[in-house]
């Protein structure tokens, strides 16, 4: 059997697709196949091993470009993935994100029904009525469809063939309660926050709560595009020497800045997009036993404070400094801890339910 992954980024920024490999790793009779876009031209991660081939899509695209400007790096995307896969005859395809599947909804529909997979890893203009008629298009056609994050099943027309598919490394569960042997107690609380760096607003709120005060350090680990480049920025002219930015890193590298945090920010405006999604350090901070921050009123602060694993913040609170403080000094570890592990426990209940899914679209 011959599967494609069918992604849309950066090996490092694809770590979901190790999902699909751990899948295939032990059937000797596939041969696994990767499209991927380095929109940067900076250090990538290595290849996977399981991957015999990868074709590598190179164009320098800024994620904050305006949907218009981006629409002829996609024509070229579309260009490059349709010679790969006039070239060769796939049996299976993993379709890593919603629009390099709209970008090739004709071909896919026409030449792959039944025979893609569906990852519906982040929303975008769902919004609009024609956007949305295409990605239900898409999702009908495919086998099945993966959703990163519940609150997205409100934008597909079926809830039938709709799993749940959770955003963690599986190495990650290598280092469950990675900080519950760490010191707690301390005078000063390091929020960290890991990932491309972006959403200005948002993060200028957060500098202006947390800069300067003595009581925490704000740390960004991560990808700085225009966005990264201007709250740098921001925050020295400022003057906020408590706000680090410490650049890119590889997903092993986590593991070395998690052991140093004490709040994870987790923090995203309540857009139609951040609002709804379920981002990978709402994973991290469940299995790495670190308490997080989120928006009060998204779906992930919803999650967060339905399961007890963190804080939700209104960023126009002038006390958000106050109520970190005491909500971080306030509590109970053994009973975060044993959250934690509810947490754990029900994801990779339903991770297991996917898994399940996917093997049966293998054969």
């Amino acid at each position: 059997m011959k599967v494609l992954l069918l992604g849309f980024g950066k090996i490092a920024y694809m770590p979901y697709m190790n999902f699909y490999l751990n899948a295939l790793e032990n059937r000797d009779d596939t041969r696994i196949e990767l499209i991927y876009w380095d929109r940067d031209g900076m250090p990538d991660a290595e290849v996977p091993k399981q991957i015999s081939k990868a074709y590598k899509f190179e164009a320098h695209l800024e994620e904050q470009l305006p949907f218009q400007k981006k629409l002829k790096f996609f024509v070229r995307y579309r260009s490059f993935a349709l010679r790969v896969l006039r070239k060769n005859c796939y049996d299976r395809i993993i379709v890593l994100h919603t629009t390099p599947g709209l970008t090739l909804l004709d071909y896919l529909s026409r030449h792959y029904k039944g025979k893609y997979v569906l990852d519906f890893r982040d929303i975008s203009y769902e919004y609009i009525p024609v956007y949305r008629k295409l990605v239900a298009r898409l999702s009908r056609n495919a086998a099945c469809t993966f959703v990163s994050s519940n609150a997205f099943r409100k934008f597909l027309p079926s809830q039938d063939e709709i799993y749940t598919i959770h955003n963690y490394l599986e190495d990650s569960l290598n280092h469950v309660g990675l900080r519950s042997d760490a010191a707690r107690e301390r005078e000063i609380i390091r929020v960290g926050y890991w990932g491309l760096v972006r959403q200005v607003d948002v993060n200028k709120a957060v500098m202006d709560a947390l800069g300067n005060d003595l009581r925490f350090e704000l740390h960004y680990y991560g990808r700085m595009q225009q966005d990264g480049r201007d709250m740098e920025e921001y925050a020295r002219a400022k003057g906020y020497e408590n706000v680090i930015f410490h650049g890119a890193y590889m997903p092993e590298d986590r593991y070395g800045f998690a052991l140093k945090t004490d709040l994870i920010h987790n923090i995203y405006d309540l857009g139609h997009t951040t609002g709804n999604a379920m981002g990978n350090k709402y994973y991290d901070g469940v299995i790495f036993e670190i308490p997080q921050i989120c928006t009060e009123g998204s779906h992930m602060g919803d999650v967060v404070t339905e399961r007890q694993v963190g804080i939700t913040i209104d960023l126009h609170d002038a006390h958000i400094a106050d109520k970190l403080w005491n909500y971080y000094n306030g509590l109970d570890w053994e009973a975060f801890q044993q959250n934690c592990m509810a947490a754990l426990e029900i994801f990779l209940t339903e991770q297991n339910r996917t898994k399940q899914r996917l093997m049966k679209f293998f054969g």
